[in-house]
């Protein structure tokens, strides 16, 4: 699933990048910005103002989808069993407190300078520090990070696995305050007195 930059940058845009590495020693394929700019080009969003808590924003009918995008170069990290090539994306939800994400966008870049991405409901990602993700040229068996994986697509089918991405977070909140609004009407209908009464009958 993974893709080559040709696939979304023309090759004016693949010169320019190349000429800015060989002769200002600058990689910008591996700069997070570029990463920002090249989600949004591929959803058709728009790159948020520095500051805002996300990155990118998708208007969709009447829905504003607010993106997250996370990236990672290919590095070589050791553990007890040996070295393995791993993808590690720092704070996927922010440091303070969470993010007003819909969608987070985990993008990572190999050596090959191939991209691989995955698509995810914000809610499904539990906050923590990083997201440790085994490259997928490098896998001998199956993930142990399935969640994640699950979510896994090829960059230029970042659209449509946003637009999935998207509904389920926000089918997953309107639940979420559904209950909320019961569990606080109850709460108000007791304190007036007004208790519900489960009776049993024998």
């Amino acid at each position: 699933m993974h893709e080559p930059l040709s696939s979304f940058l023309d090759p004016e845009e693949l010169a320019a990048i190349e000429l800015m590495r060989s002769r200002f020693g600058v990689d910008v394929r591996r700069t997070y910005q570029f990463w920002e700019h090249a989600v949004s080009r591929i959803v058709a969003g728009t790159v948020t103002a520095a500051g805002c808590p996300w990155d990118v924003e998708l208007p969709w009918g009447p829905h504003v989808i607010r993106i997250e995008v996370k990236f990672s170069q290919e590095f070589t990290c050791r553990f007890r069993v040996g070295p393995r090539q791993v993808f590690k994306f720092a704070q996927p939800k922010g440091e303070g407190a969470e993010k007003g994400a819909h969608v987070i966008v985990l993008v990572g870049i190999d050596t090959e300078n191939d991209a691989h991405s995955w698509v995810i409901p914000a809610r499904a990602v539990r906050k923590s520090r990083s997201i440790t993700l085994t490259s997928p040229r490098f896998r001998t068996g199956e993930s142990r990070s399935r969640g994640i994986d699950g979510y896994r697509c090829p960059p230029t089918q970042m659209l449509p696995e946003t637009l999935r991405a998207s509904r389920e977070h926000l089918h997953h909140a309107r639940g979420h305050h559904a209950e909320t609004r019961a569990r606080t009407k109850a709460a108000e209908l007791a304190a007036v007195g007004q208790l519900t009464l489960d009776l049993e009958f024998a």
